[in-house]
């Protein structure tokens, strides 16, 4: 197993645990927002425009993660929460990206949100509408036990990783 099996592992089981994807960012000449595969995001993405802002939204973040050198919380131009924790491992850096949430409020406020994308990035609103019966929905306490078990799985499948190698 190499780091990059340690940190796919790490992604899967996120997944299955929360439903949640994520991927994965070695720097900033290999951002790909489109690796996002979840309904809303790829639903938005037909629109050029919103493509091209999910783009710039996602190398921001990369870098205050990194910079930081933890956890950045953020909502993105389209109003999802998302994540993004930094992996530091001897010589490997990376950031890993999580899909976004809603929060209890933003799904109550769906209708203004509904008008805005559909407006701003040219799509239907019927589209977007969909978009918010999907997504998960998180509270804050939720959101946060969500960010700490992906910091856990980090630590746990490089600590694999570490014991491996060892052998």
């Amino acid at each position: 197993m190499d780091i990059f099996d340690a940190m796919n592992k790490t992604m899967d089981e996120y997944k299955r645990i929360t439903g949640l994807r994520s991927y994965l960012i070695l720097d900033t000449t290999e951002v790909k927002s489109a690796s996002e595969r979840n309904y809303f995001c790829k639903c938005l993405k037909v629109s050029s425009q919103a493509f091209q802002k999910c783009e710039e939204c996602t190398q921001e973040y990369y870098k205050l993660a990194r910079e930081a050198n933890e956890e950045c919380i953020y909502s993105c131009h389209a109003g999802l929460i998302k994540w993004a924790v930094p992996v530091n491992h001897n010589d490997f850096h990376c950031v890993i990206m999580s899909e976004g949430i809603l929060s209890k409020k933003q799904v109550e406020d769906s209708e203004t949100w509904v008008s805005y994308l559909s407006k701003e990035y040219d799509l239907s609103k019927e589209l977007i509408k969909n978009n918010f019966e999907v997504v998960t929905t998180m509270s804050e306490e939720q959101m946060q036990a969500t960010i700490q078990l992906l910091k856990d799985l980090i630590t746990y499948n490089l600590a694999i990783y570490e014991a491996n190698k060892a052998e």
